[in-house]
């Protein structure tokens, strides 16, 4: 169900239920928190849009001998409270909060508690490990990336460039995109002789978050089956399966991005993924896996730089309108932040 249309009406209760509890929690107070909370998602505001969906189950949980009440008395009050409990995009956006909260949980700062091993710290990268078994690889990088936020995201959002500075990335393309930050993305690698190239079908999403922490999140997925086949424009755009490929699975995995400075970003990177290279000695796959992880990261160092000098960058920036909105959210945050 879309938001729907604020309706002022008159309270239908009589005088002698008219307590505070009847007086806020009337037809008006829940549909102007279903209506924003919908704003807020539409906004990728998730984190506050998931607290105030929080605040109103409370309410219905704790208040259900008024809340029956009114739905009794009134039919609109008790359409409004349907709507919030049956809402598609509510228990998708619990979800996705449940796997926000996870990524931030593998980038704590605490990392030794979450099971991390530091394998190396270089060029200001700090690169991680961890043993997940089954086949799944966790490595965590992070570091200082020398460049604005927004060039940051630009090169983050820019999916089909990947293969332009990623090394070994054959093939990087849009699948579909559902909203402003929402994306299905298709890649493609290389991998030196005997190794299969490997794929994967990812759904990836952004969350500004800087009100509440100072970070912007970007969460991604590896997509399954049951996934491609209920999303038709997916479908239609995913390269056809071949025996020379192998497709790789990503749990949950994404970035992180906390501006420093105007000219700085802290930048980290979670990824849990079973690259399907059984064959290979588990000790000679996690070597070159921290080992490419780390150049990634100095290749992201150097594309987030080339941003302000690239006019493919820039031709881009001027014609989608969503850069002009995320320039404005990072300069009203270090306005506010009173950063320098």
């Amino acid at each position: 169900m879309m938001p729907v249309e604020i309706v002022n009406i008159e309270n239908s209760n009589n005088s002698s239920n008219s307590n505070n509890s009847v007086d806020k929690y009337n037809y008006q107070y829940f549909n102007d928190q279903y209506n924003r909370i919908w704003e807020l998602c539409k906004m990728d505001k998730l984190k506050i849009a998931h607290n105030l969906l929080i605040e109103l189950e409370y309410i219905l949980e704790n208040e259900i001998g008024l809340i029956n009440q009114l739905s009794n008395e009134n039919e609109q009050f008790k359409d409004i409270i349907e709507s919030i409990k049956s809402e598609k995009r509510f228990h998708q956006l619990k979800k996705e909060m449940d796997e926000i909260f996870d990524l931030q949980k593998q980038a704590s700062s605490d990392f030794k508690s979450e099971g991390w091993v530091e394998i190396s710290n270089t060029q200001g990268i700090l690169s991680m490990y961890r043993d997940n078994g089954h086949g799944m690889h966790s490595i965590r990088i992070e570091g200082v990336v020398d460049s604005p936020i927004f060039d940051v995201c630009s090169v983050i959002m820019e999916v089909d460039l990947y293969s332009t500075w990623i090394p070994r990335l054959l093939e990087s393309k849009i699948l579909d995109q559902d909203s402003r930050f929402k994306k299905w993305i298709y890649c493609k690698s290389s991998c030196p002789w005997p190794v299969a190239d490997r794929d994967i079908c990812l759904y990836g999403y952004g969350v500004d978050m800087l009100e509440e922490e100072d970070l912007i999140v970007v969460v991604s997925k590896s997509m399954s089956e049951a996934d491609i086949e209920t999303n038709a424009k997916v479908k239609e755009n995913l390269p056809k399966a071949n025996t020379s490929t192998v497709r790789v699975d990503t749990r949950i995995s994404g970035f992180t991005l906390k501006p420093l400075s105007k000219d700085k970003t802290f930048v980290q990177v979670v990824a849990l993924t079973d690259p399907r290279m059984k064959l290979i000695p588990y000790w000679l796959l996690n070597f070159v896996t921290n080992q490419f992880c780390h150049y990634l990261f100095v290749m992201l160092r150097k594309q987030s730089l080339n941003v302000s000098k690239s006019n493919e960058y820039q031709t881009r920036i001027t014609s989608n309108p969503i850069y002009k909105e995320i320039k404005e959210k990072s300069e009203f945050y270090f306005n506010t932040k009173h950063h320098q």
